[in-house]
């Protein structure tokens, strides 16, 4: 049961000199954008429900389609899970049980709602990309640019019954060779990420100035989809900081390796539940 572990997470929140709060999924899930929701996916994609697809996660990585239908089921996606996307209120919760601690954040999720609901945005490291940004596919340069022009275009140009782009000189085109675009997120090798790298470093010279420090991590919703994105690096960190403490919380995988086990604590349950539990724990 969650409950039975709140306070003691309280106290691990409350005793920390730093949190790093590493987000998987299973958070955006948790805050109401569910990949595999076949009911939202049939409220917001009826055409694509009509293709034959019954959820989000049915599309990821998909190659079989024109370039209009792509950009089609891409402008649906970006207005649904970005562009429509401001506050949420599992975020605020969250943000207001950090309150003014020492916190980073490490996030698989391509939302960027950490950004939208004030975490501090020069401590959010996302080395999966953002869907506020598009790359030339091949890619013929390291630029990547502000998906929001490319989106309007798109959006002015969508067919809201068939769910696809009627215009095609809507489509994304790459500004420097004239190639073809797609979302700034990793799929494969072809990512343009060096403009993440700032990220980086600066997670990296927070973890050293935490060394020998009391360090909590927080992880949410990191399953095994991608677990050398988030799962796998916080579990190396806590085992090679001494004085760390992990809390993992995940509706289906809330397990650790055995050799950090004693300073863990691994809660098998919905996050929200946890958020909402911890935040009236007196923290």
């Amino acid at each position: 049961m969650i409950n039975e572990n709140i306070k003691d997470t309280c106290v691990l929140i409350k005793e920390s000199d730093g949190i790093l709060i590493g987000a998987g999924a299973g958070l955006t899930a948790a805050a109401g954008l569910n990949y595999s929701d076949r009911e939202a996916f049939a409220r917001v994609f009826p055409a694509w429900k009509r293709r034959g697809f019954l959820r989000q996660y049915d599309l990821v990585g998909y190659r079989n389609w024109t370039p209009l239908e792509m950009w089609g089921y891409w402008a649906t996606q970006l207005n649904y899970v970005y562009y429509s996307q401001s506050t949420n209120p599992l975020y605020q919760k969250l943000r207001s049980l950090i309150g003014d601690r020492n916190c980073f954040v490490m996030t698989s999720n391509v939302d960027e709602l950490f950004h939208k609901n004030g975490f501090d945005t020069q401590r959010i490291y996302s080395p999966q990309g953002s869907y506020g940004k598009i790359q030339c596919t091949i890619p013929c340069c390291q630029q990547a640019w502000d998906m929001k022009p490319f989106f309007d275009r798109l959006n002015n140009a969508l067919d809201p019954v068939e769910q696809i782009i009627v215009d095609e000189a809507a489509v994304p085109v790459c500004p420097n060779c004239g190639g073809t675009m797609f979302p700034n997120v990793r799929v494969d090798g072809s990512m343009v990420d060096g403009h993440f790298a700032p990220q980086r470093e600066r997670l990296l010279r927070w973890l050293e100035d935490m060394n020998g420090k009391k360090l909590l991590l927080l992880d949410l919703g990191s399953g095994y989809n991608t677990p050398a994105v988030i799962r796998l690096p916080m579990e190396r960190i806590t085992d090679s900081f001494a004085n760390s403490a992990l809390i993992r919380v995940n509706m289906e995988h809330a397990d650790v390796p055995r050799q950090i086990a004693h300073k863990s604590i691994c809660i098998k349950g919905d996050i929200s539940e946890f958020i909402e539990q911890t935040s009236q724990g007196g923290t």
